[in-house]
C-alpha cells in the first residue's frame, strides 16, 4: 500500500473514532441530563408531599387552638362560621423551598350520598333535574356505596352536568348530620318536610349574623318526619382538611385530603387520601 493510501485510511479511521466518541459523549450527556431531571422530579415530589403534610398539621393545630379558646356554644358556632377567615394565613405558606395551602370543608354542610335516606337525596336531585330522573338516580345510588364523588358519573342517569350541579352539596365522608349553621339552601331544602321558604329564611337569618342554637327554626316543618330533627346539628362534627404542597419553580403539586371527627376541642383522624396533581 502506498504511503498516501495509508494516510487516507488512517484519516478515515480517525474520523470514524471521532464520530463514535461524539455519539458516546452525546449519550452520556443525555443520560446525565435524564438522571438529573429524575432526581429533580423526585426532590420536587418529596418537598411537595412533606409540605402538604405540614399544611395538615398546621391546620389541625390551629383549629384545636381556636376550639380551646371557644368556651361557649355561641363562641364555637362563630368560630366554625368564620373558620375560613381565621385560617386565611394558611392559604400560602413558605416552608424552606416548599410551600403549602390549606382549605377546610364543613362536611356537615353537605348531604352524605351513602348515609342520607332516599327522600333526602331525591329532595336534592329534584332541584337540578326532573322528578323521574331524580328517583331513578337515587334508586341506583342506594344499590352500592360510593367511595369518592367521581363515581357519581358512573351511575346510570347521572351525566356530567347533573354531577357537577350536585357536587357542591354532597359528600361521601360525612356522618349523616346536617349543620343548620352552615348548610346552604339546596341542602336544607332537600330535608324531608323542609320547604324552600323555610330554608331560604334560615339562610337569610344567618347572613345577618344570627346564630342558630337548635333545630327550632325548622322543628315545625319536621313534625312527623322520622329522624328529621335528629339529623340536624348546630356545629360540625366532621371536617375535611385539604392541603396542597409544592416546590417553588416546579409544576408538580401533592394533595392530601384528611377527614377528622370533631370531638370537643380535639380532632380525630378518620381518613387520609393522597395524590399528585
Amino acid at each position: 500500500m502506498k504511503r498516501g493510501d495509508r494516510r487516507g485510511v488512517a484519516l478515515i479511521f480517525v474520523l470514524w473514532l471521532l464520530v463514535l466518541l461524539g455519539v458516546i459523549v452525546a449519550e452520556v450527556v443525555s443520560q446525565a441530563r435524564m438522571e438529573s431531571e429524575i432526581l429533580s422530579s423526585l426532590r420536587s415530589r418529596t418537598v411537595a408531599r412533606y409540605s402538604a403534610e405540614s399544611g395538615i398539621l398546621a391546620a389541625t393545630v390551629r383549629i384545636e387552638e381556636l376550639l380551646d379558646s371557644a368556651r361557649s356554644l355561641p363562641e364555637r358556632i362563630t368560630t366554625f362560621r368564620d373558620l375560613s377567615t381565621r385560617l386565611a394565613g394558611l392559604n400560602d405558606v413558605a416552608l424552606g423551598s416548599g410551600r403549602f395551602g390549606v382549605a377546610v370543608v364543613d362536611l356537615n354542610a353537605r348531604i352524605d350520598l351513602n348515609r342520607a335516606d332516599a327522600a333526602t337525596l331525591e329532595g336534592l336531585f329534584r332541584q337540578f333535574t326532573t322528578d323521574r330522573r331524580a328517583e331513578h338516580a337515587v334508586e341506583l345510588l342506594k344499590q352500592a356505596p360510593l367511595h369518592r364523588l367521581g363515581e357519581l358519573t358512573d351511575i346510570q342517569g347521572i351525566d356530567d352536568s347533573l354531577a357537577l350541579a350536585v357536587a357542591p352539596y354532597v359528600t361521601v365522608w360525612s356522618d349523616g348530620l346536617v349543620n343548620i349553621n352552615s348548610a346552604p339552601e339546596p341542602v336544607l331544602a332537600a330535608l324531608p318536610g323542609v320547604s324552600v321558604t323555610v330554608a331560604r329564611s334560615l339562610v337569610r337569618r344567618r347572613e345577618t349574623g344570627e346564630l342558630v342554637f337548635g333545630p327550632d327554626p325548622v322543628r315545625s316543618q319536621l313534625a312527623g318526619v322520622p329522624g328529621g330533627v335528629a339529623a340536624l346539628a348546630v356545629l360540625p362534627s366532621r371536617l375535611l382538611i385539604v392541603s396542597r404542597g409544592w416546590q417553588d419553580g416546579h409544576p408538580l403539586t401533592h394533595e392530601i385530603q384528611a377527614v377528622y371527627d370533631v370531638l370537643g376541642a380535639r380532632l380525630t383522624l378518620l381518613a387520609w387520601q393522597e395524590r399528585d396533581l
